[in-house]
Order: C-alpha cells, then structure tokens, then sequence
C-alpha cells in the first residue's frame, strides 16, 4: 500500500518527460513554458505535504487520504483535457498537490509500524520499490507516443492509476495513527533531546529547530533538487542534442531507474553493520564525484557510451541518500511522524521546485550545459550541508573547559579584620565603640 501511495508523484512527473518536446510543439510554446508544468508540479508535492502533514497527525491516516486521492483524479482529468499551456502548468499544480497526500502518509505511516534501523531499511524497501515508477513511467509514456497517441493519453493512465489508490485506501487500508488506534507515542530519545516534548506541542518549527530533522531536510531537499535537475534537462539533451527517440530515451531512464533499484537493495545490507547517519556521510559526497565526472564529460561533448555510465553512477547515489536521508529525518515521536514528513516532503520538493526552471533559463557557463551546472552546485551545498553539521556538533559535544585553578589566598582572621577596621580612620569616625569592642574581643596573641 505504502509503494502505491508513493507511486503517484514520481510516476506523474516521469511517465510524461518524453512528451515535453511534443508538448512544446502542441502549444507552440518554449521549452522553459514546459519545464515550469514540472516545476509547478514540485510546487503542489512540497506545499501539499506541507499541510497534510500535521492534517494526518491530528485527524488520522485514512480520511485526508480519500481526500488527497480524489484530488488526484481531478487533477489528471484536469491535465490531460488542457487546451492551453497555462492550464496544463495550473493542472500540473493541483495534481502535484494532491500525489503529495500520498508521499507525506506513507512516511507517515511507515513511521506508525517502524523505528531505528528497521525504519531505515524499510524506507530503503519503499525507495527501491518506488523507484519502479521512474522505470515504468518514461517506459509507459514513450510507448504511448510511439504508438501514435498523444501525450494526453498519459494523463489517462495516471487518472487510472488514482482510481486503482483511491479504491484500495476506502476498501483495505487501516487506521495507522497511535491515538486513533489506542496505542502508546513511545518517544524516541534524540541525541541532543533527553527529554523531548510531548508530540502534542510539537510544531514544525519545533522539530525543525532540532539537528537531525534540519539537516536531514536540507541534504535530501538539496539532493534531490539536482535530481529534479537531470530529469529537467535529459529529455531534451538526449532528444534534441542527441537525436534519440522517445523509446530510447525511455530506456535510458529504465536502465538509470534499475542501478537505482540495486542501490537501494544494497543499502538495506549496509545497514546491518552501518547507521544511516554514517551511510549518509559517504554517499553524498561521491554523489558529488560522479557528478563533477558528469558535468565534465558533458562540457567536453564527450559520446553517449562515455557519458551515460557516469549518469548512471551518480542517479544510483541517489539510492543511498533519499532513504538514510528520510530515515535520520523521521526519527521523531511516532505521533508527530506528519509533521516530520512534511518538512522533508516541502525540502525535498520546494527546493526542486527552483532548480528545474533554472535548467532552462540560467546560459552556459564556463562551456558547462545549465543542466550539469544545477546538479553540481546543488549537491555541492549539501556537502556544505554536512560538513557545517559535523563541526557544530563536535563543538557542542565538546566538553566544557575547566575552571582555571588559581592560587587560594589565605583569609585573614577575625582580630585582623577587626585590626584592619579599626586602622580604618573613616571607620573610627563612625563607630569607635565598635571598633573598641572588636579589639578587646579578639586581642593579639
């Protein structure tokens, strides 16, 4: 049920990548017009989950699904009858806001049943099987293009595949919730959070101001804007740039999408013997590696049989980051898991949201293609991300510096006190009874 939930979004962004040039020409409209119906539907995925998030924590797992999904299938019927590119790219939006309900719940709800590290390795689980969309979707739209049908056509097959959600959450899904279920928030202790707050007081500025959640957010919203970013920019470099077909263009995405799918495979047996904290630490800087050997061997012109294994190399990294990322992030009380969610969904998504129209905006730099440009720029912040991370920590770590010793002074007695007093001729001139009696009571030995 969770892979079906987080099939939608993916598979709604990816099954129609091949038909951007044929929607350009459609509309007879620019290539940027046609990128930003990707990027409005990011928009949808991130403030959609944004608010569905704390919705599902406060009202159960089940109704604000029967609601996002029924939003979905307006949403695809909305798409595929638009007549002009202003409505495909609103369209675009309320379909990508309502496949958020279904990416932000499973989360959710993943995090109801799950905790430690079998919480990572079975994000891990739904990562590689939900990377099955990126595979079927290219695959399933190219097909319906080479065929001779129109792109509308692929809005059809995502109306169906929300019926087919739509019906499974009213007729199988149960209440996950802990308090619509009875169950017990066991709080999961963070390092940094011996005593964490009730759930109920949670807010997403609250769990936002805790380490793990906001750094968690930034790496996977990062990561995942330079992945946006490719998918942005491959349909036209390997079908306007390199001749390919739609059919070839979607076998490349299903080869990537199958190095993506061993990835997160491989991962789960990582887990066995590493955190996701430290999984995480190495894969996004050898993201960052093979994205460098990417975007050098595109600004060299080099051949496709060059270019596609580093493609493919750096699109597998993403199989290590997006779970241990989501992983490390939803380490929170199982009744705030929505809210926590939420925060990864809209970095996730919100920061994909502006990488996208810069692919088709910002110029060549450097004899760099804007689309390589993005993806290193990206995954160098989350880099920074983590680097900056780790110092803050080892500094608050850091135990406090001990007082330094200084010498003891021996204080002075009673009688010398009084002696010193005495001396004093402000003090004799205010109380010399005083000053009297103090000397006759301790006399010098």
């Amino acid at each position: 049920m969770a892979v079906l939930l987080t099939w939608l979004g993916p598979f709604s962004m990816d099954a129609y990548s091949p038909a951007f040039p044929a929607i350009q020409k459609d509309f007879a409209t620019s290539a940027g017009a046609v990128q930003a119906t990707l990027a409005t539907t990011l928009v949808g995925l991130a403030l959609g989950q944004l608010l569905v998030g704390p919705i599902s924590d406060r009202y159960g797992r089940r109704r604000p699904l029967v609601v996002g999904l029924s939003g979905y299938v307006v949403g695809s019927v909305l798409c595929a009858s638009a007549w002009t590119i202003e409505l495909l790219i609103a369209a675009r939006f309320v379909q990508g806001f309502a496949a958020a309900t279904g990416i932000a719940i499973a989360r959710a709800i993943a995090r109801d049943v799950h905790s430690g590290t079998q919480l990572a390795r079975f994000y891990s689980l739904l990562t590689a099987a939900t990377a099955i969309a990126p595979m079927v979707a290219p695959i399933a739209g190219a097909g319906l293009l080479e065929s001779g049908l129109s792109w509308r056509w692929i809005f059809g097959v995502t109306l169906i595949l929300g019926v087919i959600g739509l019906a499974a959450v009213v007729l199988l899904l149960p209440e996950t919730h802990p308090r619509w279920i009875g169950g017990v928030d066991r709080a999961v202790t963070q390092v940094g959070h011996p005593q964490p707050e009730p759930a109920a007081h949670l807010s997403l500025w609250v769990l936002l101001r805790r380490r793990e959640v906001f750094v968690s957010a930034l790496v996977l919203g990062l990561c995942g804007a330079a992945m946006i970013a490719h998918l942005a920019g491959l349909s036209f470099f390997l079908q306007d740039e390199r001749g390919l077909s739609p059919a070839a263009y979607g076998a490349v995405f299903a080869l990537d999408a199958a190095g993506l799918v061993i990835a997160n495979n491989v991962n789960r047996f990582v887990l066995r013997r590493w955190s996701s904290r430290q999984v995480l630490s190495v894969s996004v800087p050898v993201m960052l590696v093979f994205a460098l050997v990417f975007a050098a061997l595109l600004r060299a012109e080099a051949p496709l049989p060059a270019v596609l294994p580093a493609l493919f190399l750096f699109i597998s990294c993403w199989g290590f980051v997006m779970p241990n990322a989501v992983a490390v992030g939803m380490s929170v009380e199982r009744a705030a898991a929505g809210r926590a969610s939420a925060i990864l969904g809209v970095a996730q998504f919100g920061f994909a949201a502006f990488s996208a129209p810069l692919v088709g905006t910002i110029p060549v730099i450097a004899g760099t293609p804007p689309m390589a440009t993005v993806i290193v720029v990206c995954l160098a912040g989350a880099v920074v991300t983590q680097i900056v991370a780790r110092l803050v920590g080892r500094r608050a770590a850091a135990p406090a510096p001990a007082p330094r010793r200084r010498g003891l002074r021996r204080q002075p007695s009673a009688a010398l006190m009084a002696e010193r007093t005495c001396v004093s001729p402000a003090a004799q001139l205010v109380d010399r009874h005083v000053c009297a009696k103090g000397s006759e009571a301790n006399p010098t030995p």
